[in-house]
């Protein structure tokens, strides 16, 4: 087989240094994708991609690149080298994800920890990549959570220096997420279309505020992958609550926030 069959769908996953998206990467591998593995560092992705290998993943199909999501200029530096080396994307999954912290932490470029990780950075290497997946007509797949419909943005303070709680950052990032995705759909002439999806997750902190037993890694996994597939139709634009289209939040089908959320995203992000 020929280095440029194995090419032929490639993948970028997010936070697939461990947990869910490590598995998923060894699952889309397992479904024919070539995979680029992303971590926060260099070392991180490649020694995620030597336990891929060793768990019997071929290594012809994984890639690495690494971007500190912490850092907003480590998400350019590194949706600019992805593009570079695939003009044509197939997949972006946004599976890197932090649980709820319990202190409120800034991050180098002044915003809530848990909003730039969730959300600012995946927002900006998505809108970064649109050429690619739409070249491809690719899709995005991004990682949420039910609690958004519980949630609320803070328009004026998304920073949340006042009334800050884990359950209220992680919820704004998660509705954010959620909003974004149904913004490239109603906002965007894309030829890609875009996800978002409550997979379950592994984190004990996320699983503490749901209150239901801990989903495995395996399973999560399993579901985005399943959604990955361009032999699967998708709503565009949709909230998937496991395998099937689920409930949202209200706000996530006003056009008018959509498009503040657009342009307040791309303020904090320094994108025009």
């Amino acid at each position: 087989m020929s280095v440029d069959s194995l090419t032929s769908r490639a993948a970028l996953v997010t936070g697939a240094g461990g947990g869910v998206g490590q598995v998923l990467a060894g699952r889309l591998v397992a479904s024919g994708w070539t995979v680029i593995v992303h971590a926060s560092t260099a070392d991180a992705a490649q020694n995620a991609v030597k336990r891929l290998v060793k768990a019997g993943a071929e290594p012809l199909r994984l890639e690495t690149v690494s971007g500190d999501f912490a850092q907003l200029g480590e998400v350019a530096r590194m949706a600019g080298e992805v593009a570079q080396r695939y003009p044509s994307l197939d997949l972006l999954v946004n599976a890197a994800h932090t649980g709820p912290a319990e202190r409120r932490a800034l991050t180098e470029d002044g915003h809530e920890r848990t909003f730039q990780l969730n959300y600012l950075a995946p927002f900006m290497l998505t809108r970064l990549l649109a050429r690619p997946l739409n070249r491809a007509h690719g899709r995005v797949v991004s990682v949420s959570s039910t609690l958004h419909r519980g949630a609320s943005l803070s328009w004026a303070d998304p920073t949340r220096t006042k009334g800050y709680t884990p359950l209220v950052a992680y919820g704004q990032a998660m509705l954010a997420v959620t909003m974004f995705t149904r913004a490239l759909e109603e906002l965007e002439a894309n030829d890609f279309t875009a996800i978002s999806v409550d997979p379950g997750s592994d984190d004990p902190e996320v699983v503490r505020m749901h209150r239901w037993a801990t989903t495995p890694a395996d399973h999560a996994a399993d579901i985005i992958t399943q959604l990955s597939s361009p032999t699967l139709v998708v709503r565009n634009g949709a909230f998937y609550d496991g395998l099937l289209p689920g409930a949202t939040a209200a706000i996530v089908e006003d056009a008018r926030a959509l498009a503040r959320l657009w342009h307040l995203s791309e303020r904090l992000v320094e994108l025009g």
